[in-house]
């Protein structure tokens, strides 16, 4: 049986018999344990490279900032060879930029805590994680305007005439060859714009100067399964709210796109059905197991998970028709 590693925290103390169960749900348990969490990933990114959080997770009902764990020794391998250690930074962060992944390769890491942290010391390690090969582009990321009957899939009857209009709406789109095989997977993050005030567009002049602005984050979820296009052409439409542009501004929209193996994708599936739960009366939440786990004793998991990437970056300026 697969279980969650908690450690426990502070002692538990029964001062009374006369707590009435019935009224109320025991929290005690919940309010005094915490668990190993060790999170992190080896990328292609040359001033990233390899990087693991390593921390002990608040009690169940405690909400405050999780405890670094420091003094810890981290090793990376790929496959069964040793590639090095990684340095211990700050907070419970490691990380070594010159440790990167590779295609076809499968990593794991593994995490000695000191006797200091109690339970929670001893050898804690990752089950290996694929590195899958990135997709290529087969043209740039290019916007659609809505109303589009090419390419956009709704709203054929729009009637909006954009030149007599001074906001336009663009869905970001993009064609790409998956590498051949099943279970490829990706997670893609629209994490950044620049919004420049340009009175011509994309001719400018650009003044005053570019300002950064922030926009809702988004991640989104693809593998195989989602392609449309065929076997290996595939379509990735990264509908955004869509984004409004108007007449006088420059949007510059930023994706990073992360290949997930097939564990990873099932692990990030799950974590979203479990923060998207939807209220109350819903489904409870699923097991959120991942692939760490006690050297001595691979059926006690801890949570997190340490994953193998390769790691692209795309972006997109969209500017108003007229």
């Amino acid at each position: 049986m697969k279980k969650i590693a908690l450690i426990a925290a502070t002692a538990i103390a029964f001062t009374s018999c006369e707590t009435d169960v019935t009224d109320r749900v025991r929290t005690d348990v919940y309010n005094s344990s915490s668990a190993v969490s060790i999170s992190g990933a080896v990328t292609n990114v040359d001033t990233l490279g390899t990087y693991v959080e390593l921390k002990l997770s608040n009690p169940y009902l405690d909400n405050g900032a999780l405890q670094g764990i420091v003094g810890a020794s981290i090793q990376l391998f790929d496959g069964d060879s040793l590639m090095g250690a990684l340095t211990e930074e700050s907070g419970g962060r490691y990380g070594e930029v010159a440790f990167k992944s590779l295609p076809s390769h499968s990593y794991r890491i593994e995490v000695v805590i000191p006797p200091t942290y109690g339970e929670a010391s001893g050898v804690w390690e990752s089950t290996l994680d694929e590195c899958k090969a990135p997709f290529t582009l087969v043209f740039p990321l290019f916007p659609i305007l809505e109303g589009d009957s090419v390419y956009y899939d709704f709203n054929l009857d729009d009637t909006v005439n954009y030149a007599d209009v001074d906001s336009a709406y663009y869905s970001p789109y993009q064609f790409f060859d998956d590498p051949v095989g099943k279970g490829n997977g990706y997670w893609v993050k629209s994490y950044a714009t620049t919004k420049i005030y340009a009175p011509n567009g994309q001719a400018g002049p650009f003044d005053p100067q570019q300002t950064e602005v922030s926009l809702p984050a988004s991640i989104n979820l693809y593998n195989d399964d989602e392609y449309i296009e065929g076997q290996r052409i595939a379509r990735l439409n990264f509908i955004g709210p869509p984004y409004t542009v108007y007449r006088d501004t420059l949007i510059k929209i930023v994706y990073e796109t992360r290949t997930a193996s097939p564990q990873l994708y099932k692990f990030l599936e799950i974590m979203s059905g479990n923060v998207n739960n939807g209220g109350l009366f819903s489904v409870p939440y699923s097991p959120q197991i991942g692939n760490i786990r006690r050297q001595d004793d691979t059926t006690v998991f801890g949570l997190g998970y340490f994953y193998a990437t390769s790691v692209r970056f795309d972006s997109i300026t969209m500017s108003h028709p007229f």
